[in-house]
């Protein structure tokens, strides 16, 4: 599974550069990686990196901006071509706006909180015209989402 699947930390996200230099360096003390792979692998984890921020710059958005834009196009990747880029990337910019504002440091235990972000995603959705049949999937991709930032945000 790869964040294309799932939506959730992209690359430059520094949760998971670790987790993949982690992965990397496992892999090398374990012996199934040589010094020439490692540094071929943490070569393709700098241009993946590189390449989200391009791809962030192109949409206007911050890499947190960039998340959330990634975790509601992995819930239905035919919504870039039914609602353009421009409008996946509002709903992304207000997505971060809203659920930061709400996430406290015990949000993920108080189902209060939980339900309140639920239902604001899923207000901002429908305001923005995603397709109502792909909202569910999208709203608990934005809730896992939000699981992975709110260490940094609370």
């Amino acid at each position: 599974m790869n964040r294309f699947t799932t939506g959730i930390w992209p690359p430059t996200t520094p949760h998971s550069c670790a987790e993949k230099m982690k992965a990397v360096m496992n892999r090398y003390t374990n012996g199934l990686l040589t010094s020439a792979q490692v540094i071929e692998e943490l070569v393709k984890v700098a241009r993946e990196i590189s390449a989200d921020r391009e791809r962030a710059r192109e949409l206007g958005l911050t890499e947190d901006e960039l998340a959330f834009y990634d975790a509601v196009v992995a819930a239905n990747p035919s919504a870039v071509e039914e609602m353009g880029k421009g409008i996946l990337a509002q709903v992304a910019k207000a997505l971060v706006e809203q659920v930061r504002n709400d996430v406290t440091i015990d949000w993920k235990v108080r189902e209060q909180a939980r339900d309140r972000i639920r239902a604001k995603v899923k207000r901002l959705l429908r305001r923005f015209g995603y397709p109502p049949d792909r909202q569910p999937e999208a709203i608990e991709r934005v809730l896992k989402q939000t699981e992975v930032k709110a260490e940094e945000w609370a």
